[in-house]
Parts: C-alpha cells; sequence; structure tokens
C-alpha cells in the first residue's frame, strides 16, 4: 500500500499521472512527487489511529515536557540514578511541585463514579463528550503511574465502608427501637446486620468469579443477569432505582421539617405561607433542579466529604447532649419497653433502612488492591460489627433518654432552636449534608431511567434540554411523594426504603446461588 504525504490528494499521486508528460507542468513537478513518494515509503509515519507506544518500550526515558517542567531536569537525573539501584521510585520522586498541590480524586469520588461505571454499567454523561476532529481514533496511550495502579488500601477501604452506611438511617433508628422496643430491636439490628453481610459477601465472591472468568467490569445487574436471565436484570434496576427514589424523599422530608423549625425559631413566627411544609419542599424543587442538570459525577467530591463533616459534627452532638440528659434524668421518669406488640413491625424496615450501603460493596471490592482482596470478609466482617455498635449505642441511648417522646428525626428531640444555638446549628449543619447528597442519591435513578427513555440521540436537536426536563419531572416527582408522606416519616422510611432496600438485597442474594 503506498503511503500517502498528508496534505496530498492520493489521485494526485497515480503512476499514470505523474508519468503522463502530455499534462501541462508534469515534466516540472515529476522529480517533486518521486522524491515525497520515496522519502514516504522509506520512513513511514505513525498513522493518527495507532497508539504512540514509546512510552511503554521506553519506560527509563524521560519525556521532553517532563523535563521542562520546574525541578524537571534534576528530577530526571535523580529518577535516572533510583532506577539502577531499584526499579520503584518513590512517588514523592515522581511528582513536580506543581503536580502534588494540585487535588486528585480521592476515595469517596472513586467509591461514587466506581458505583455508577461499574455497577450500573453507565459512565460519566456523554452530554459532555468533545467531538472529535479526527473520527474513529483510539484515546491516546498514556502510562499510568505506579502509585496510581495500585488499590484501596485496607485503612481507605474501612474509611469507604464506614462512609457508605453512616447517613440518614441513623437518625431514624431511635424511632425504630421506640416502635419495637429495647431488646427487640437490638436483637433485629443484629440479624439485619448479619444478612446484609451475608449477601455482600456473597456479591463480593461472585463478582470475583466473573472476573477470573474474563468480566472487566461486574455489575449488580450482570449478576442477575447470569443468575435469572434479562428479567433479573431488570427486576435489579427496578429496586434500586426505587429504593434510591425513596432515599431522595426522606432527604426531602427531613430537609423541611428541621429547616422548618429553624425558621420558626430564627424569626419568631408561626406556621405560615413562607414557613409552610409546601413552601419549603418547592423552594427544595428549585434547588435540586440545578443540581440534578450535573452531568459529571465527580463534581460532587468535594461536596461529599463536606457533607460527611457535617454529618460526623451533627452525630458528636447528639451524642453528648443524650449522655447530658440522661445524667439530669430522675429515675422512672423516662418508660422504655422491651418489646412494642403494637408497632414492632415498623423497626424491620428501619433496621434494614440502616445499612443502606449495601450498594456500594462492588465497587468497593473491585478497588481494593490485588493483594489484600483476600481480607476482604474479615474487613466488611469487622467494620460491619463496629457499625452495629456504633447504631445500637447511638439509638439506645437516645430511646433510652426520651422514651416514648422519641420523634421520627432525633434532632427534633433536640432542645428548641429558640433556646439552643448548637441545636440551629446541628440542623443546618445536617439538612445541607443532605441537600448535598441529594444529587448523588438520584444520579444512579436518573441515569438508568434515561437508558430506556433515551435509547439514542443525535447531537441535533433538542436532546439534552428533553433529558433536562426528564431531570426536573424526576425532582417534582420526589417532592410530591414527599410531601404527601412527610406526615408519617417513620413510617415512610420503614414501608418504603426499607422494604425495598430488602428485596434489593434479595435479589442479590438469590442471584449468587446459582
Amino acid at each position: 500500500m503506498t503511503m500517502v504525504p498528508s496534505g496530498l490528494d492520493e489521485d494526485a499521486l497515480r503512476p499514470a499521472d505523474v508519468h503522463d508528460i502530455t499534462e501541462e507542468g508534469s515534466d516540472m513537478t515529476r522529480d517533486i512527487f518521486f522524491a515525497i513518494l520515496k522519502e514516504t515509503q522509506d520512513n513511514p509515519s505513525r498513522p493518527k489511529s495507532l497508539p504512540d507506544q514509546s512510552e511503554i518500550l521506553h519506560k527509563t526515558i524521560g519525556k521532553a515536557s517532563d523535563i521542562a517542567q520546574p525541578g524537571g531536569f534534576r528530577r530526571d537525573h535523580v529518577i535516572t540514578n533510583m532506577r539502577g539501584n531499584s526499579p520503584h521510585v518513590p512517588p514523592y520522586v515522581q511528582d513536580s511541585f506543581l503536580d502534588s498541590i494540585q487535588p486528585t480524586p480521592g476515595i469517596l469520588q472513586s467509591a461514587y463514579g466506581d458505583f455508577i461505571v461499574a455497577n450500573l454499567g453507565l459512565a460519566d454523561d456523554d452530554d459532555d463528550l468533545a467531538e472529535s476532529a479526527t473520527p474513529l481514533l483510539r484515546r491516546s496511550w498514556k502510562r499510568i503511574p505506579e502509585k496510581q495502579q495500585r488499590g484501596a488500601t485496607i485503612g481507605k477501604t474501612v474509611f469507604t465502608i464506614l462512609k457508605s452506611f453512616i447517613g440518614s438511617g441513623i437518625l431514624f433508628l431511635p424511632k425504630g427501637f421506640e416502635n419495637g422496643g429495647m431488646l427487640f430491636s437490638l436483637a433485629a439490628l443484629c440479624i439485619s446486620a448479619v444478612l446484609s453481610t451475608f449477601c455482600m459477601l456473597r456479591l463480593a465472591k461472585c463478582s470475583n468469579m466473573l472476573l477470573q472468568n474474563g468480566r472487566s467490569n461486574v455489575s449488580y445487574g450482570l449478576i442477575g443477569e447470569k443468575a435469572c436471565g434479562k428479567l433479573g436484570r431488570i427486576a435489579v434496576n427496578i429496586s434500586l432505582v426505587l429504593s434510591q427514589t425513596g432515599f431522595c424523599c426522606s432527604y426531602l422530608i427531613f430537609v423541611e421539617k428541621n429547616i422548618g423549625e429553624v425558621i420558626l425559631a430564627a424569626f419568631g413566627i408561626q406556621r405560615t405561607i413562607a414557613s409552610s411544609s409546601l413552601t419549603l419542599i418547592m423552594l427544595q424543587i428549585l434547588l435540586y433542579t440545578p443540581l440534578s442538570w450535573v452531568r459529571r459525577i465527580e463534581y460532587f467530591a468535594l461536596t461529599n466529604l463536606f457533607a460527611d463533616l457535617l454529618i460526623l459534627f451533627g452525630i458528636v452532638y447528639i451524642l453528648s447532649y443524650t449522655i447530658q440528659m440522661l445524667k439530669e434524668a430522675k429515675v422512672g421518669s423516662v418508660t422504655c419497653t422491651n418489646f412494642n406488640s403494637t408497632s414492632w413491625a415498623l423497626l424491620l424496615g428501619t433496621a434494614v433502612y440502616c445499612f443502606e450501603g449495601i450498594g456500594l460493596v462492588l465497587p468497593i471490592y473491585d478497588a481494593m488492591d490485588d493483594d489484600i482482596k483476600q481480607k476482604f470478609p474479615r474487613i466488611l466482617s469487622y467494620t460491619m460489627l463496629f457499625l452495629v455498635m456504633l447504631f445500637s449505642v447511638f439509638a439506645g441511648l437516645v430511646y433510652a433518654a426520651f422514651g416514648e417522646n422519641t420523634q421520627s428525626v432525633v434532632t427534633l428531640n433536640l432542645p428548641s432552636a429558640q433556646d439552643s444555638i448548637a441545636t440551629m446549628s446541628v440542623q443546618i449543619t445536617y439538612s445541607l449534608a443532605l441537600i448535598l447528597t441529594y444529587p448523588l442519591m438520584l444520579y444512579p435513578v436518573v441515569k438508568i431511567l434515561e437508558c430506556y427513555i433515551f435509547p439514542y440521540h443525535s447531537r441535533k436537536g433538542y436532546w439534552r434540554w428533553e433529558k433536562n426536563g426528564f431531570r426536573f419531572a424526576l425532582v417534582c416527582l420526589t417532592a410530591a411523594i414527599a410531601y404527601y408522606g412527610k406526615e408519617e416519616l417513620d413510617n415512610f422510611v420503614a414501608l418504603i426504603v426499607g422494604i425495598l432496600i430488602m428485596i434489593f438485597a434479595t435479589y442479590q442474594a438469590a442471584s449468587t446461588w446459582k
């Protein structure tokens, strides 16, 4: 095959045309064409569609662009000498000062990113994909630094598991203890933790088996499809959509209740149109709509970390206030039961809702370093044991302090926001944390449903605005459900969210038996 020089027409280089001296000017330009053809055939250039493998074949040779950076020449000299003694170069030597001060994606971002990419089979929204000037080209190959090739350590894995399970569910658990009774609630919480741990370990085992069979990404839907066919994938996606929608609705109700109390305390007014439930929920629609239009999930990394810090602050303050109440309480002033025969069933859904992080077990397992993956069962078991102890102590102390007066959301048992600035700050910070978490909970719902509603798209037309309109409709739907379910928040959490999570976990456990 004749290589054609860039910028020249292939038809103009046919030998018949070059040697045709009857054409005007061909006698003068014939030698030029022959010289270009000979040089091209002797030194063929790399086509753009083929990757540049120089970084892979010559790992020890630095690039001119690396040396041109501040301190690059000295750093290249140090790296060259180090490689002569050891194949591993410390990360602090490889990075320049500019690289060290730039933010890098952390384990929190990786967890949510993998949740979408690996477990839903969906990448970041393709709305932001830039049109390539040269079609059908592969992405440029770039050698990943060794420090980025290694997976998460044991510490990062434990931190991610804790972050995944400690959210809004812990605030509803004290009311669940009041519904079920102290001893019955403790037993039900332990059983729920054991079953959740069993399901997660089965999922990790199935993921490992599929990876050994050549699968690059293992999703919940894939496991369901392998076990039950296409109906299994559809069932898993439906339960996942409904459970995530339930989370969003509970967040809306929580924010409405707490911000309403703050407004009443801050301005000293009664329930008016400015602080009514409908108004507060409508204002949240205006807030969540632009957040739902964000196409790339990594933009939520910093806000998610900030939300976790706010949640930690709220839990610490609630525990400290509860312990103070127990010290000052008189014997017999608070009534607690060991078993509540009238509302014990409501506890079951709340106990399942507390372990809401089961949707992240696969990305957490896949993100681990290969050398420590065999320790995952032990890591998960000890972490779940710690979570059960934390949930039991938190809910047990709050229920022992307030008894039958325990509210659906524990923040409503704190001193009035009019009398305590700390209470107002906790209500505001926890509400802000859930506001920042709402788009992450809605993101899987959006991506799954858009695959069915918008299976194909063209860059021409108004399809992007159609997607925005669909996301706005989803936000309005969650707001409508929250408005009609706000009076029975604990029942809503137990019967809707908890049951759906249980169905989701049951699908996964049933799938793993095959």
